[in-house]
């Protein structure tokens, strides 16, 4: 009898070892993404999703005053985004986002819902504009435009720096990280593009196993997509503007203090001295256009001695064509001002 009560129990462990075998045998079937590699795809993923369309030429409208800064100074200045005329910067994307999660998170199960779960909770107190300041120069891709002129330049009495966009390395100091951004004022384009990029970090977590981490890698990947979002969305009204926005956000740590003066009364913290090339390059122009409402004799010779006292040589790469504007019909009222900040700000 107790070599049955032997031999039964001898059965049983070798039953529960065949069925841990089999469930192991189970789940090795199924190929899981390791941790580190999959935080190297959200990278990957999240740059492909906030990478700019290229440009070549990029407009800048300004005053004397900001376009005597600029050239002398080789910078142009960031400003705040909570410090803009636009109300809803950085915030008129947040509903979409919400709409975009919540709906993935319907047919999510496992640690893609978890992770979706997450997100949902976390993201009113995680907004972009509740952690960072962003800081914004503002471009254009409207050429010789009345509009532009009337707001940005002093009332077609300023100038149009037309900046190169070039194809090399860019600085990558460790203090700030900057993008070229290209504005979308679609609502149905911020919710599109942001499935889209939702669902591709949903099918890499459906591959991975359910844990902390891996959900907290899938959630940090689901943040920097809504905050790219968030710095490229802009209301419908704004559209006339065409814009190209550089933007720079400082890092944790870093010892920077924005500069800091008034405008009617209100505080503007503004960046004047990131760098757009390297080793000390100059900015490059391709064009710089007169207004039309100014003399055009005495605004050219204006431009040639600024360019001279920048240290600008003609025949190279940075040394920008002199043209005239346009527009003929110019008429003297003061344009509407609504619009981005001045570029003289």
């Amino acid at each position: 009898m107790l070599r049955k009560v032997e031999s039964w129990h001898n059965q049983l462990r070798m039953a529960k070892s065949r069925r841990r075998l089999a469930r192991r045998n189970i789940h090795s079937k199924k190929k899981f993404i390791d941790p580190l590699t999959l935080d190297r795809l959200f990278d990957v993923l999240v740059n492909e999703s906030i990478r700019p369309k290229p440009a070549e030429v990029l407009y800048h409208y300004t005053d004397w005053n900001g376009a005597r800064g600029i050239l002398l100074g080789q910078h142009f200045w960031e400003t705040a985004h909570d410090c803009t005329n636009d109300e809803a910067e950085l915030v008129s994307a947040h509903s979409v986002i919400l709409e975009v999660a919540g709906t993935l998170k319907k047919e999510a199960h496992g640690v893609v819902a978890a992770t979706l779960d997450l997100f949902l909770r976390s993201y009113p107190r995680l907004q972009v504009n509740k952690l960072k300041t962003i800081y914004l120069a503002c471009f254009t891709l409207a050429r010789d435009d009345r509009e532009k002129w009337g707001k940005y330049a002093d009332n077609g009495r300023g100038l149009c720096l037309d900046v190169r966009v070039l194809n090399e390395p860019i600085p990558t100091p460790k203090d700030t990280g900057s993008a070229l951004i290209q504005v979308d004022y679609s609502e149905e384009s911020w919710r599109n593009q942001l499935t889209s990029d939702f669902k591709q970090i949903c099918a890499w977590l459906s591959r991975v196993r359910y844990s902390k981490h891996n959900i907290g890698l899938g959630s940090s990947a689901l943040y920097r997509i809504a905050a790219f979002a968030s710095i490229r969305a802009k209301q419908p009204k704004w559209a006339i503007e065409q814009e190209i926005r550089h933007a720079t956000l400082i890092r944790g740590g870093a010892n920077i203090r924005p500069k800091k003066r008034t405008r009617d009364g209100k505080a503007i913290h503004y960046l004047d001295n990131v760098e757009l090339r390297t080793a000390g390059k100059k900015l490059a122009f391709a064009e710089i256009i007169v207004g039309p409402n100014q003399s055009l004799e005495e605004a050219e010779k204006g431009v040639v001695d600024l360019l001279t006292q920048a240290g600008y040589q003609p025949g190279t790469l940075e040394y920008p064509e002199i043209t005239c504007s346009q527009i003929n019909d110019w008429t003297h009222q003061t344009q509407n001002q609504e619009g981005v900040i001045a570029s003289a700000d």
